[in-house]
């Protein structure tokens, strides 16, 4: 999968006049019901629609996610026309997983080896819904993963193990094939890989990507009634945060680093959030679903703005090294579940599922 481009300022001028894109005139107020579709109009934007549906703009990833085939890669502009679907959060089929094969491990305790021809799964925790041991099937991405695996054609014999030091799972717990996989991390634009980090080069030049998982929508926050930035050069000179271990590559994309802006980081999601709301921090970049419930978590709903017009769709996926002699058939076993998953409609359940429990618990 080759990782999303996205079109320049000027190809969206270009687009909003001659495409009939949707632009900010002001939309006329349909009433929206889940469970039926919503036609796009004009003055719609994917935070608007989430509010009327379900009474809060954070709600805009689940919305993207039923609908990035009819949406596409830019999640600021919808089509005008389009026809969307609006699910309802209290009608989520159960987990189909087979949490047997999901093992909660400690770096700390020797591990039994693996059985013969068994793909090893590592993924960590506290970055919920996607993966937490807390959650129910070790969250959505977790489970998603379980579920294909069990679909994959070959059968193979897996296991999916928690151990909590995101650091140590790419080196050496992947690259030493001590793992085969690790979940979940996002492809950065390997097109542009000189204008990456060490960290983003890293993923580029030694890891194989599986299909994507899920397409997450990267949001850029600001405190409510700061001027509104049309693009993200507007951003420099300013005050960024993103938490500790969270990759920078959507950044350093559209050159959003040093010394352009001033970049800092903090311990948790809701050190940069209450840094940005006392003043400290003019922006923080954060995945959608986890920046909901952390600015939820610390009552700041109405001091903080989504800026729908530089958010930005990263696919995630399992990663495998290069160097693994077993990657290439390891990845088509993943590959071929995910693609059954999908089409057979137990993905949309499971993160249909998981996002309505995740908002639920963030309010």
């Amino acid at each position: 999968m080759k990782p999303l481009n996205f079109l320049s300022t000027l190809a969206i001028a270009s687009a909003l006049t001659a495409g009939g894109l949707v632009n900010p005139r002001p939309a006329t107020a349909q009433s929206i019901e889940c469970g039926k579709p919503y036609t796009v109009v004009r003055g719609d934007s994917l935070s608007g629609i989430a509010q009327r549906a379900y009474r809060g703009a954070g709600s805009y990833q689940l919305v993207y996610s039923v609908n990035s085939g009819v949406i596409g890669p830019n999640p600021s502009f919808i089509q005008e026309g389009a026809t969307l679907k609006i699910p309802c959060l209290n009608e989520v089929a159960p987990s189909t997983a087979n949490t047997s094969a999901i093992r909660q491990a400690s770096t700390t305790k020797a591990l039994p080896p693996p059985a013969p021809r068994q793909i090893r799964f590592v993924v960590g925790s506290d970055w919920a819904p996607f993966t937490n041991e807390d959650q129910a099937q070790g969250g959505m991405m977790t489970e998603v993963t379980n579920v294909a695996m069990s679909l994959a054609e070959s059968k193979p014999s897996y296991k999916i193990d928690f151990i909590n030091d995101w650091g140590a799972h790419l080196q050496p717990l992947i690259t030493d094939h001590a793992y085969d996989f690790s979940l979940v991390w996002f492809k950065p634009n390997c097109a542009v890989i000189d204008k990456l980090g060490d960290g983003s080069k890293f993923r580029c030049n030694n890891l194989d990507w599986s299909q994507p998982m899920f397409e997450q929508i990267i949001g850029y926050y600001t405190r409510a009634g700061q001027p509104r930035p049309a693009v993200h050069k507007d951003l420099f000179g300013l005050n960024i945060c993103r938490p500790s271990g969270y990759s920078t590559f959507m950044m350093e994309e559209v050159d959003l680093v040093e010394p352009n802006i001033s970049f800092t980081r903090e311990n948790s999601p809701a050190g940069c959030f209450e840094g940005l709301v006392s003043g400290k921090y003019d922006v923080v970049v954060l995945a959608a679903e986890v920046a909901e419930g952390t600015i939820a978590e610390i009552g700041a709903t109405e001091k903080v703005k989504f800026q729908d017009q530089l958010s930005y769709v990263a696919t995630m996926h399992a990663v495998i090294a290069k160097t693994n002699p077993h990657a290439k058939e390891y990845l088509a076993a993943l590959d071929d579940g995910i693609t059954k998953l999908k089409e057979s409609g137990e993905w949309f359940r499971i993160v249909t599922r998981h996002m309505a429990e995740h908002r639920a618990k963030a309010k």
